[in-house]
């Protein structure tokens, strides 16, 4: 995959409609941070509809899109409950194990990137190809370790999902005021994902999604 192309992308979407994307990234960083994740599953899959709708028509996205994508809506609610069971494990588990058996901290975190990075489409697919949350998971593992390079995924996660917000949480402590990078940093995440999907990941053959709904070849 190319990472500096989905970055490109990312960018080029969010300068098209700013106030768009800045809005919705608020309403799925809080909207799932006050119900305690409950919402992150259909919230991520409306934002991920509105980006695939706005980069393959061209078209600015309306509300109809974001509802469009909570379409599959039980299997969104399976990955907000996976969401939260991951965020319980570091915020709850994770501290105890460094006092107690800081050893096992490392490879506990590598499986956690390794998860992370294997299931990056799974949202995704569970939007444009109406996958369960299973299938998802498998499909997007299957893609990641193949041809396409776990390697180059793993960059792509450390790039865009785990570097930004740490340097952002970095400099909060020294400046509050750059914790508001978060809500740029939040939209241009995900726009990055759906720009990594559309760049390989739906020219795999037998493949059909949204593009073709929208008469796109």
């Amino acid at each position: 995959m190319g990472i500096q192309q989905s970055i490109r992308g990312a960018l080029k979407l969010f300068s098209a409609q700013p106030i768009l994307y800045l809005l919705i990234g608020a309403v799925v960083a809080y909207g799932s941070l006050v119900t305690f994740g409950i919402l992150s599953g259909p919230l991520i899959g409306g934002f991920v509809q509105i980006a695939l709708v706005h980069q393959r028509t061209g078209r600015r996205p309306g509300f109809g899109d974001l509802v469009a994508g909570f379409q599959n809506l039980g299997n969104l609610f399976l990955l907000s409950l996976l969401i939260f069971l991951c965020w319980m494990g570091i915020g709850i588990l994770l501290p105890p194990l460094l006092l107690t058996a800081w050893w096992a901290y490392v490879p506990l975190f590598i499986l956690i990137i390794a998860l992370a990075t294997w299931w990056m489409y799974a949202p995704v697919l569970i939007v444009d190809q109406r996958m369960s949350l299973r299938r998802a998971m498998q499909k997007s593992r299957a893609h990641v370790t193949g041809e396409r390079g776990f390697f180059s995924h793993l960059g792509f996660l450390l790039c865009v999902f785990i570097l930004p917000p740490a340097a952002v949480f970095g400099l909060s402590g020294v400046f509050p005021l750059a914790s508001l990078l978060n809500f740029i940093i939040c939209p241009l995440q995900f726009l990055a994902l759906t720009c990594a999907y559309e760049q390989d990941f739906v020219k795999e053959p037998g493949l059909t999604g949204l593009h073709e709904e929208e008469g796109r070849p």
